[in-house]
This record gives structure tokens, C-alpha cells and sequence, in this order.
């Protein structure tokens, strides 16, 4: 019982300082007295609708950033203000299903079909080349996405990404946020963001037959201190994406935060990245 209460404490302080969803007037603030700004966007795809950010200037090459769980198109809003990134490629953000304004509240467990609505999205630009760029459950979203749509993606960088389902052991607490009582307490994002953690394990085993069909080339960047997703996971990238993998990333001493506290390794990446899809060119 005093679990209960201390859960229910938590999670009420936590609902009434926790949002990732952010604001046109904040976004506009935010770029200002930049020559730019990401224009916000819907795509309804049959029931559901994905709202996102771009900032597309012409290129040849588009970035899609794909958040973790919980978060928003917003958790990579600060590579949308680079002007040097941006000399190369466009840049597009999205709120995965039930986050942000897509449809927030209303989760989408499935990575098959999370994988669909995206490429619904990144299908409609016409660059030539496409590099995916998730972290965390982002990571297994574009994995699928690069298993079912290969001619879709021209490059995968996988921050610190939940893709081995060995490594999901599934934590006491989230059985307890799918209770009526606790899951009325629990803020909305980490409601949504537990309903597909829960069945993520399942997830990543049915897509253990599919990484052989994964032939863009990745780059894998992984904290050796993340408590949230294991190093492991990036020695089981090494095994079953070994032909098109380019290199393991292992930043010492860096946690699961890494779009944040190391950004210029990430921006490194996909800077290499697209040097590499020039050269192959």
C-alpha cells in the first residue's frame, strides 16, 4: 500500500511539471532572429494523424529525426537551428503516434505499424536521399522502417536504440501503470509511452528475422553509462546489421541522454553520414 501512495505521489507532482508537447508561439520564439524556421505540419493517414516539423531549404538530402519515449518532434529542435547541418540537408521531426500532436493520447504499440505511418510521411518528400535518425524507441521504429521500406532509407543512425529483446526485462512498476487507479495518476505521455514499452519485448522479437533485410548503411552511437538502455544493445547491432554497419559509436561515460549532452558526436554522424552517400554517389 505505501508503494501505491508513494507512486501516486510521484506521478502527480510529475503530471504537473512534465509536458513534451511544445507550442507554435514557443517554437517561434525559439528560432528567433534566425533566417529560418521549421514550419509545423498534419498528415491524416487513414485514422490517425502525424503532425511534424521541417525545415526544407532545397537540398538533395532529408534528415528524419525520430524521438524516444516519451517525447516530441521538439527533442531535436536545436539540430534544426544548425546552420551548418542545414548547408547539406533538409530536416524534418515527427511526433510519433501518440505523442506530441499526433494524436497524443493514443498509442500505437505496434512497430510495424508506427513504421507505416512514418513512411507515409517521408514518402511525400521527393529527395533522393533519406537518413533516419532515432534515439532511443525511435531506434527500433526506423529499424522497421528500413526492414519493410529498404528503398525508403539511404542511411540509419541509431542513438543509443531498444532493439534487443533480450535486454527488455520489463520493470515492476509498469504493470502497476496499466491498473485503473495508477494509470488515471500517471501524466499522460508516460501512460502512452508505458502502453508501448509494455509490449515492446514481443515487438523486438518478431522482428528478429527481419534485420537481414536491412541493407542502409548505420552508424550506432551508445553511451557506455546508459542505465535506461544497455551498452548491449549496440554489440547486438554489430550482430545482426554486420554487413551494412559502419561503425560503433561507444561514448565513455555518457548516458541514454546523448541527443542532448554529446549533440556534436550526433551531428558528427550524420555528417559522415552524408559524406559517405556523397562519395558513393
Amino acid at each position: 500500500m505505501r508503494n501505491i501512495a508513494l507512486i501516486s505521489f510521484f506521478l502527480i507532482a510529475l503530471s504537473s511539471c512534465m509536458s513534451f508537447t511544445i507550442s507554435e508561439e514557443k517554437v517561434k520564439k525559439e528560432f528567433e532572429g534566425l533566417n529560418w524556421m521549421p514550419e509545423l505540419r498534419y498528415d491524416t493517414i487513414g485514422e490517425r494523424i502525424i503532425h511534424y516539423a521541417e525545415v526544407v531549404q532545397g537540398k538533395d538530402c532529408l534528415v528524419v529525426f525520430v524521438h524516444g519515449s516519451p517525447g516530441s518532434w521538439s527533442a531535436f529542435m536545436e539540430y534544426m537551428k544548425s546552420d551548418s547541418l542545414l548547408a547539406n540537408v533538409d530536416m524534418i521531426s515527427i511526433d510519433r503516434p501518440g505523442f506530441g500532436l499526433s494524436d497524443r493520447g493514443w498509442p500505437e504499440p505496434s512497430m510495424k505499424k508506427q513504421a507505416y505511418l512514418l513512411q507515409e510521411v517521408i514518402n511525400s518528400y521527393p529527395h533522393q536521399d533519406k537518413i533516419l535518425v532515432g534515439h532511443s524507441l525511435g531506434g527500433p521504429v526506423i529499424a522497421r522502417m528500413a526492414m519493410d521500406y529498404p528503398d525508403l532509407v539511404s542511411g540509419l543512425i541509431l542513438l543509443a536504440p531498444s532493439i534487443d529483446p533480450e535486454m527488455e526485462k520489463g520493470e515492476w512498476y509498469r504493470s502497476w501503470m496499466q491498473t485503473k487507479v495508477i494509470g488515471a495518476l500517471t501524466p499522460e505521455d508516460f501512460w502512452v509511452s508505458n502502453e508501448e514499452i509494455v509490449p515492446l519485448k514481443a515487438e523486438l522479437e518478431e522482428m528478429l528475422p527481419l534485420w537481414k533485410q536491412i541493407i542502409a548503411p548505420a552508424i550506432v552511437v551508445q553511451g557506455t553509462k546508459d542505465m535506461l538502455v544497455p551498452k548491449e544493445n549496440a554489440d547486438f547491432a554489430q550482430e545482426v546489421i554486420a554487413d551494412s554497419l559502419i561503425e560503433v559509436r561507444l561514448l565513455e561515460g555518457a548516458n541514454h541522454f546523448i541527443p542532448w549532452s554529446h549533440d556534436y558526436e550526433v551531428a558528427k554522424a550524420i555528417q559522415d553520414m552524408y559524406t559517405a552517400m556523397e562519395e558513393n554517389d
